[in-house]
């Protein structure tokens, strides 16, 4: 198990450029491309950092939040996975979404962007 601790019932990192490489590697990443009207929302978990991809250490599920309604959910294995999900999101700008990750061995990270 690694050494680097949990940090709190859900982590967030405030500024990424400044942020470890441990932090890096759990932070959700959130790209989001407009197509016909809709949203192409993308999450990758370890954009910057990848996070392993193994049965001790993996990503276990990505969900997406538009405001406090949760929208979807990916659960994820460590076999033949990478941590990147997209979804087509029709809201309103102005919306904010969240991606919530779990890591299996270090807990819930999140991170949100605004429509």
């Amino acid at each position: 198990m690694s050494d680097a601790p949990i940090l709190g019932p859900v982590n967030r990192v405030t500024d990424l450029a400044a942020a470890s490489d441990f932090e890096k590697k759990h932070t959700p990443q959130i790209d989001i491309d407009e197509v016909d009207g809709a949203y192409v929302v993308t999450v990758t978990v370890g954009a910057e950092v990848p996070h392993p991809n193994q049965p001790d250490h993996y990503i276990t599920w990505i969900e997406l939040l538009a405001g406090e309604a949760a929208i979807a959910r990916f659960d994820l294995s460590p076999i033949a996975t990478t941590p990147t999900v997209s979804v087509v999101v029709n809201a309103d700008p102005g919306t904010v979404l969240t991606a919530i990750e779990h890591c299996n061995l270090h807990g819930l990270w999140a991170a949100e962007v605004t429509l």
